[in-house]
C-alpha cells in the first residue's frame, strides 16, 4: 500500500488532476477534510455534510460553488483542506492506495478536482473523521500503554508535519473502514458492470466469429500471417481484435491475460451475449490457461511455447531468433535507492511489429503461426 504525502503549504493539484483525468476507472472515491492545515476546528456548514447524501456528491458541492458558498477565502472554513483520493489496483482491486492532496477551493485546485469527479460520478465523502478526532480514537487508551503512546499522541497532534507515511496510511485506512464501506461496494459494482457492458457491446458489433488476443500487436501479427501464408479466405471469415482498449498517451485498460479472463467470466455468466457469434479467446504462451470449449460458441486456446527461443513470452515467441536484431532493443538507465546506476535493455515491441508485418513481410518468418491457423479453422467448424 502506497501513501503519497502532501507537501503542506503547497497547493499545486496538477498531479491529482492528471491522475483523475487519465485513470478515473481506478478511483474508488475521495474523502474531503476541510480543516485548514490539519487541526482547525471552525464550524462546517450543514450543507457540506448533507452533500454526502446526494447521488453525485461532487456535483452537489459544485452547485454550492455556483451559489458563492466558498467566498471569503481564508475566513471560510471550507476554503482550505485536504482531498484523499482512494485508488484501486487495476490488477488486484482489493489493493488500495491513497493520494493525499492539500488544496484550496479554487479553480485549478479543489474545484477542478470536483469538476472531474462529477463527470465520472466519483464519490466525494464529506462526513468524515478529522485528524484530531482520529488521534483521540487511536490513542484514547494511551494510559494502558504507558508514556510512549502518550508522547506519540502529543507529537502527532502538534502538526501534520510530524506525520510519517505510516501515520497517514493508518489514518487513511481508518477512514476507509469507518466511512468507505459503501464507497468500495459501489466501486466494485461499477467495475463489474463496466466490464460487462464493454464485453456485450464488443460481441454485438459484428456477426463473424471473433478472436480476442492479449496484446495490441497480436492481431497485426495474425492478420499478416494469414495474408502471407495464403489464408486470405480464412482472414475474411473472422474478426481479430485486441481485448484491451487504448486510453491515449500509450495507456490501455482491460488488457493482457487479465482482460481475457474477465471477458471469459462475463461470457460464461451471460451466454446470451454469444448466441449468434462464436468467440475464441487466444492466450499467449506464457499464460497457464487450459484449452477449453465452454459451450458451443466460446473457446479458449493457449499458443504452445517453443522452448529454447530467444523470446520466451508473448506471441513473439513464434518468431525465429535471427529476426530480433540489436536495433530493436533500447538501453535505458535508471537510478536506484542508493544512487547506483542501472542499465536495462527494453524491447521496442511496436517498432518490431511494424517492421516484420509492413516492411519485411516474409512468409517464412510466420511458419510457426500455423498453430493459430489451426485454432481458427477449428473455430469455424
Amino acid at each position: 500500500m502506497t501513501v503519497y504525502l502532501p507537501n503542506i503549504g503547497v497547493t499545486s493539484c496538477s498531479r491529482a488532476v492528471s491522475f483523475l483525468q487519465n485513470y478515473p476507472q481506478n478511483v474508488v472515491g475521495s474523502f474531503w477534510l476541510m480543516c485548514g492545515y490539519g487541526f482547525e476546528t471552525d464550524d462546517i456548514p450543514s450543507w457540506w455534510i448533507d452533500s454526502g447524501l446526494k447521488e453525485n456528491q461532487a456535483a452537489a458541492i459544485l452547485d454550492e460553488v455556483r451559489l458563492d458558498s466558498f467566498v471569503k477565502e481564508h475566513s471560510n472554513p471550507l476554503y482550505l483542506g485536504f482531498c484523499i483520493i482512494v485508488i484501486s489496483d487495476s490488477e488486484n482491486p482489493i489493493n488500495l492506495s491513497y493520494m493525499i492532496q492539500h488544496l484550496r477551493m479554487l479553480w485549478s485546485e479543489g474545484i477542478e478536482l470536483l469538476d472531474i469527479m462529477s463527470q465520472h460520478n466519483i464519490p466525494a465523502y464529506t462526513e468524515v473523521t478529522y485528524p484530531e478526532f482520529f488521534l483521540n480514537y487511536r490513542y484514547s487508551s494511551y494510559r494502558d500503554h504507558g508514556d510512549i503512546s502518550l508522547k506519540k499522541h502529543e507529537h502527532l497532534k502538534k502538526s501534520l508535519h510530524n506525520w510519517s507515511a505510516l501515520d497517514w496510511e493508518d489514518y487513511c485506512s481508518y477512514l476507509m473502514v469507518k466511512h468507505g464501506g459503501y464507497m468500495l461496494v459501489r466501486f466494485y459494482d461499477k467495475s463489474v458492470t463496466r466490464v460487462k457492458e464493454q464485453v456485450e457491446k464488443r460481441v454485438s458489433e459484428g456477426n463473424k466469429p471473433l478472436i480476442l488476443t492479449e496484446g495490441e500487436t497480436d492481431p497485426i501479427y495474425i492478420k499478416a500471417a494469414l495474408s502471407l501464408l495464403n489464408q486470405d479466405q480464412l482472414l475474411k471469415q473472422v474478426d481479430i481484435e485486441w481485448v484491451g482498449k487504448s486510453t491515449g498517451q500509450g495507456k490501455s485498460i482491460n488488457t493482457g491475460d487479465g482482460g481475457l479472463k474477465r471477458t471469459r467470466d462475463v461470457l460464461v455468466s451471460n451466454p446470451q451475449f454469444i448466441e449468434n457469434r462464436k468467440v475464441l479467446l487466444l492466450y499467449d504462451c506464457d499464460t497457464k490457461m487450459p484449452n477449453e470449449d465452454l459451450g458451443e460458441f466460446l473457446k479458449t486456446r493457449t499458443i504452445p511455447k517453443i522452448e529454447g527461443r530467444k523470446v520466451r513470452k508473448g506471441i513473439e515467441n513464434l518468431f525465429p531468433d535471427n529476426l530480433f536484431k540489436s536495433s530493436f532493443y533500447e538501453l535505458k538507465e535508471s537510478v536506484g535507492d542508493y544512487g547506483e546506476r542501472k542499465q536495462n535493455e527494453v524491447f521496442k515491441k511496436m517498432e518490431f511489429c511494424k517492421w516484420i508485418c509492413e516492411e519485411r513481410r516474409q512468409p517464412e518468418d510466420f511458419q510457426d503461426f500455423t498453430v493459430i491457423i489451426d485454432f481458427i479453422k477449428e473455430l469455424l467448424k
